[in-house]
């Protein structure tokens, strides 16, 4: 093809058109393949769900309270789905949120109590029709004095938590 004035002329551009049309009908048909990728992605995603609400609910993922070292046991049970009450050398938590220092709690322990009734509350109306277990799941750093631990323990009934568990390491001596 030939420009002349950077222009094509009429009979370069007639030439253009019919080697254009030649080149047409000389290309072999390619054809395009893709993979369905939708479909797979879809039940990618539902496996990535599925898994994770899994492992969402599954007690042995319980996360230990930070300052928090847990006394050793010979035995143990599975640890149930519970609230979890923390308490560490500088305060007392309920599911890693900070309700106050120990010698406060201890003191006025209102705070504490309207957070576990909270949850309570939230409890009753997610499982209506059904009885309140009162489970309550009890983290205590194994430096925290044993009567700290048991003047805890003698508030939780009266916010209707009379199960309560304490969370040990187990299988150690």
């Amino acid at each position: 093809m030939s420009l002349v004035g950077g222009v094509l002329g009429p009979k370069t551009f007639s030439q253009h058109l019919v080697r254009r049309g030649q080149n047409k009908r000389s290309r072999k048909r390619v054809i395009v393949a893709s993979l369905a990728l939708t479909s797979m992605v879809d039940m990618f995603s539902l496996l990535v769900i599925f898994l994770l609400q899994s492992f969402s609910t599954s007690p042995e993922l319980l996360v230990v309270s930070k300052g928090v070292t847990l006394p050793n046991a010979m035995t143990g049970v599975e640890i149930k789905d519970a609230p979890v009450l923390s308490l560490a050398s500088d305060g007392i938590y309920l599911d890693q949120k900070k309700v106050g220092e120990t010698d406060e709690v201890l003191k006025n322990p209102n705070e504490l109590m309207e957070r576990l009734g909270v949850l309570r509350d939230r409890w009753l109306k997610a499982h209506p029709n059904e009885k309140f277990p009162g489970e309550v799941n009890l983290q205590a750093d194994k430096a925290v004095p044993s009567t700290l631990v048991a003047r805890l323990m003698a508030f939780l009934p009266s916010q209707h938590y009379s199960s309560i568990q304490l969370i040990v390491m187990g299988g150690q001596s």
